[in-house]
């Protein structure tokens, strides 16, 4: 039985991945929350993996409010950027595997529509948030066996997100306003807890793999699915990434392009669902 410890097990990702895990007998389950371990803090995090030895160690836990980050990089670049060194040199004294969940937001989302991001391409990331994400995975590199798994446009069932936003939105208005010329891929906190699982059970070379659910759309597309499958009325009205810059100027700015290619997940045997299933799925539960 692999012992496996999930730092953040409080966040959306965290408590969910936790729970199958905890489920599987083929691992033995350990968690930290916000209040149990200080990540940014290194000898705490070293007593902890030196006390639990685990054979994974999956690093749940961020600073993800984007428009956040701006105002309070110095939060954000410690707990998404610095604190992952501590992990990744903690991980290094006992062997265990580090697998650190990134982000679309370490590119600059300028690379044409009609291209995808590959794992080696060059980042560039524009925001806050983008940079503190990058400084993550540098720091996770250093672990002497790591996956760093970059995702996008993550929503799941235990925090807020962009799905849970529009529901509560079309409560109250019969119209929503929402970007238009932003690409990339709706993803499940069950389609990204299914990927970890399998490169738990192949262990895979190591390296960075792109992880989000299959095919790609913009977020105004995206509003339209949830409210078709939750035969939700409200009508929604594509805008620009200028206009809504020019409504909300405080608001950090986004990659045009977050489109991320499968083609290495694949090669691994790790095929995810299409994003529309994955959100289907996801919406029988939340609107029960």
């Amino acid at each position: 039985m692999k012992k496996v410890l999930v730092i953040g097990q409080d966040g959306m990702l965290g408590g969910e991945l936790y729970e199958r895990l905890n489920n599987n007998p083929l691992y033995e389950v350990y968690k930290t929350t916000i209040e149990t371990l200080d990540i940014c803090n290194e000898q705490a995090v070293i007593e902890k993996v030196k006390e639990i030895e685990p054979y994974f160690i999956i690093n749940c836990a961020a600073y993800t409010n984007v428009d956040g980050c701006e105002t309070n990089f110095e939060l954000a670049n410690s707990v998404n950027g610095k604190a992952v060194l501590n992990i990744a040199n903690a991980a290094n004294l006992v062997n265990a595997t580090l697998i650190q969940i990134s982000t679309d937001y370490v590119f600059d989302g300028k690379l044409d529509i009609d291209k995808i991001y590959t794992e080696d391409m060059q980042t560039n990331p524009v925001s806050a948030y983008g940079k503190s994400k990058l400084l993550g995975e540098q720091n996770a590199a250093k672990a002497n066996k790591y996956y760093i798994l970059r995702t996008a446009w993550l929503y799941g069932l235990g925090g807020k997100n962009f799905v849970k936003t529009m529901l509560k939105l079309s409560s109250t208005k019969d119209e929503v306003s929402v970007v238009n010329d932003q690409h990339g891929s709706p993803t499940s906190t069950t389609t990204l807890c299914q990927i970890i699982e399998k490169v738990m059970e192949l262990e895979p070379a190591y390296g960075i793999y792109h992880s989000t659910n299959e095919g790609f759309t913009v977020w105004s597309d995206f509003a339209k699915k949830i409210f078709e499958l939750a035969n939700v009325k409200t009508k929604v009205n594509p805008i620009t990434s200028k206009e809504y810059k020019d409504m909300y100027p405080n608001s950090s700015d986004r990659p045009t392009n977050s489109m991320l290619s499968k083609e290495k997940l694949h090669s691994v045997g790790i095929n995810p669902e299409k994003w529309e299933n994955a959100l289907e799925e996801y919406l029988r539960e939340e609107l029960k």
